[in-house]
Order: C-alpha cells, then sequence, then structure tokens
C-alpha cells in the first residue's frame, strides 16, 4: 500500500513501534523500499532497543534519541495538570509518582489517572495504594531490621506485606533503591538530587545509613541486586525475599 499515493495529504506516514521486534527476513522485505523510499511516504521506526535492529536498517534512516524527563519537570507538570483538573495532590505524592514513572510522562500520567480513581486526595500512601507499591513505612522498618541483624522482624514485615497482595517483585526494586540511596548518602555528600528517595525521607535514610559503613552497605547492595535478578525466574518470590533478607 506504500508505493500508491496519498489520497488527501501530501505524505502517508507509517509508524512502526518496537521496531526491534520486527525478524530479519521482514527487515529484508523491508529493505527494498527503505533504499527506494517513494517521495510520499515516511516511515517512523520506534525502539527502547535500536542496537537490536539491523545496520542495514540504521544506516537507512535519521537517528533521534529520547532522553529520561526530569524528575522535577515531572512533579511540576503534574501539579499542574493535578490543579487543572481539581485534583489534591500532595507534591510527596507527585514526587513518588515521578519516581516511579521512571522518566516517562506516560506512565506518570497513567498512574496520575490510576490514583485519582482511588481518591481525589492524593497522598504517598494513595500512590502506594494504586501503584501496589509498599508502605514507604515498611521499607523503613526492613532497613532499620538490616542494620541492627534482627532478622526475625525483618521477615515479619515482609509477611506482613506478602498477606496484603504487595508484589515482591515490586518490594525487591524499592529496597534495592533505598540501598542505593544510602550507599550515595556514604561515597558522595551533599548530592541530595542524587537520590531517589523523597524529600522529606532523606533525614530518616541518613540516620540508618550512619549505623552502617560503606563496604557493609555494598555487601548488602549486591545481595539484594543478586536476589532481584533471580525474582523473575523464581518459583517462590516469597522465599527468595526471605532468603534475601536473611542474609
Amino acid at each position: 500500500s506504500a508505493a500508491f499515493l496519498p489520497e488527501i495529504c501530501k505524505y502517508k506516514v507509517y509508524i512502526i513501534d518496537e521496531v526491534h521486534m520486527i525478524t530479519p527476513n521482514a527487515f529484508n522485505a523491508f529493505l527494498k523500499i527503505l533504499e527506494e523510499p517513494p517521495a510520499h511516504v515516511k516511515f517512523i521506526f520506534a525502539t527502547t532497543e535500536d542496537h537490536k535492529v539491523l545496520p542495514t536498517i540504521t544506516s537507512r534512516c535519521q537517528g533521534f534519541k529520547f532522553n529520561r524527563i526530569q524528575t522535577n519537570d515531572i512533579v511540576e507538570r503534574l501539579m499542574y495538570i493535578a490543579s487543572q483538573e481539581n485534583i489534591q495532590l500532595d507534591k510527596n505524592a507527585a514526587s513518588l509518582v515521578a519516581k516511579l514513572s521512571d522518566g516517562g510522562m506516560r506512565d506518570a500520567l497513567s498512574l496520575l489517572d490510576q490514583c485519582a480513581a482511588f481518591s481525589g486526595d492524593i497522598d504517598v500512601e494513595t500512590v502506594s495504594s494504586a501503584a501496589g507499591i509498599a508502605n514507604r513505612d515498611y521499607l523503613f522498618e526492613i532497613l532499620k531490621c538490616v542494620r541492627d541483624n534482627n532478622p526475625a522482624d525483618a521477615i515479619g514485615i515482609v509477611d506482613k506485606l506478602y498477606d496484603m497482595s504487595k508484589d515482591m517483585q515490586q518490594l525487591c526494586v524499592e529496597l534495592l533503591t533505598l540501598i542505593r540511596d544510602m550507599m550515595l548518602v556514604k561515597a558522595v555528600s551533599g548530592k541530595d538530587e542524587l537520590l531517589s528517595c523523597l524529600p522529606d525521607e532523606i533525614p530518616q535514610l541518613r540516620e540508618i545509613s550512619d549505623g552502617m559503613d560503606l563496604a557493609t552497605i555494598l555487601s548488602k547492595l549486591e545481595i539484594i541486586k543478586e536476589c532481584n535478578e533471580r525474582l523473575p525466574r523464581a518459583n517462590s518470590k516469597r522465599v527468595e525475599i526471605e532468603m534475601c533478607i536473611v542474609k
């Protein structure tokens, strides 16, 4: 159909998302029209893994790299949208939504929409419930247990979260992120903008970090990183998390 002239507009535009999923045979068939494209045709290829696209294809394209949006910019936009939609959005809740979206405005808006369905007054607890993540207080309680070598209480908290149907993979990611923040608190002083935690959580994070040296934090970070890599293949995610906590 690309060979035929457009009926109304100047161009025919074909947008192919996740283009790296196209098979080599299909790309070879595509190559003919890419080598000699009609003047009225524009192809837009979108992918998050451009290294998987064949060099014969990328050499015939212009490349545009999109970067993650800064967290502060996402927060500012979310607060503006909330004000326009008459949604009561707490600044810390907006920060948590922005961090969970990992630089993607679309994901941030989707999560904001889910939160608005939960409540017209959105706080951190609302975001945690909508996103299926652990309450932030539970996370810091687990870290305090880790600092104090108290696996019994830490396992008890994990058990509560499991009974509340919290996602064990997400719990592991959140703990990994917080321990990474602890590493930065120890290794890079005065760089709070590098931290992923919420601004009002930084004093609590520093207090926990003061009870451990950098080598200890690094060893714990390595343990939970390995757990996070194993979890997708684990038959029992709960057992994997419990093993990790005990280690």
